[in-house]
């Protein structure tokens, strides 16, 4: 406890200056969350399922792109790091869209038609398997990328912003501008919004909604990849941290709602700078555990916000 008012005393009267720190790191870490809460909330929204798998396709990104990486810096180690971890990035993505693609194909497709609570216990299935497969291919050490990126300091080194968050940020906001261009503007993209819409309907015009939805879960297992490339130098791997990108994303998407995308975006903020305060003031290893008190919170919210806004119309 004295802990606690220690650090609360820092934040508001000894060093006020170390809110720009934890705010500045939270916004970083929270462009990777919009990223990974983006894929969910695209699948959630054009097949209805929510995928608690989401965390364990990131871990698996983020496996494919540290072997890259270690492979690529045996071949040539005095080229910068940056450079072999920039290009592992679509190596990633590849193969975890092959991987959602044919996870689809074996299981997802069989409970389309299903309620959601089915959904919830086959990836939740899903889950399992790859974590346990990923602990026997990858053991449970903890893996991480070094990038090799200087720590830049601001005012008097009261402010400390990670290069590598600093880059995983950069890396994951170039992503998701990629894929929204992507589903907005693309014709694959207008099949996914008509899908999304009225899956009826897409069919009489013509959509073949069967393989818009295994390219919509493809799709996602990129975007896994791609944020688990980052997740490999920002964070460490282990084939157990799945889950609580999942919670994340999962509180993100319930918080801003289906189809939200800006609200996607300011959910995700939030919740990186909601993490960093909860690590400073409780300590870093509290800083996890806070995700699975915002979850229960985050449906309160969103419970209290639906009531009102029926009173509002009625």
């Amino acid at each position: 406890m004295d802990n606690i008012l220690t650090n609360l005393q820092l934040l508001t009267s000894f060093a006020p200056v170390i809110n720009l720190e934890l705010i500045a790191n939270g916004l970083l870490v929270g462009a990777i969350f919009a990223l990974i809460a983006y894929g969910m909330a695209l699948v959630w929204g054009v097949m209805n399922i929510i995928n608690v798998a989401q965390g364990a396709f990131v871990i698996l990104g983020g496996y494919v792109s540290y072997y890259i990486v270690t492979a690529l810096i045996g071949i040539s180690p005095n080229t910068p790091r940056l450079v072999w971890i920039v290009l592992s990035m679509p190596l990633a993505a590849l193969s975890v869209a092959l991987f959602a693609y044919i996870v689809f194909r074996v299981i997802i497709q069989r409970i389309l038609d299903k309620d959601l609570f089915i959904s919830l216990l086959a990836t939740f299935g899903i889950e399992l398997v790859m974590q346990q497969t990923m602990n026997q291919l990858f053991t449970a050490e903890e893996r991480v990328v070094d990038a090799q990126l200087p720590t830049f300091a601001f005012i008097d080194y009261m402010v400390n912003i990670p290069g590598s968050r600093a880059l995983g940020a950069l890396l994951g906001v170039a992503a998701a501008v990629a894929i929204v261009a992507l589903v907005r503007y693309s014709r694959f993209g207008r099949a996914i919004r008509a899908t999304a819409q009225n899956a009826q309907a897409a069919r009489i015009m013509g959509i073949d909604t069967d393989r818009v939805h295994a390219m919509t879960y493809a799709l996602n297992g990129a975007i896994c990849g791609v944020a688990g490339s980052i997740v490999a130098f920002v964070y460490v791997l282990h084939p157990f941290q799945g889950f609580i990108y999942t919670l994340r994303s999962f509180a993100i998407v319930i918080l801003a709602g289906i189809g939200n995308i800006v609200g996607v975006i300011f959910a995700a903020l939030g919740l990186g700078v909601y993490e960093n305060y909860a690590g400073f003031v409780l300590g870093p290893e509290f800083q996890n555990g806070m995700v699975f008190i915002i979850v229960p919170l985050t449906l309160l919210i969103r419970a209290r916000l639906m009531r009102r806004k029926r009173q509002y119309l009625k």
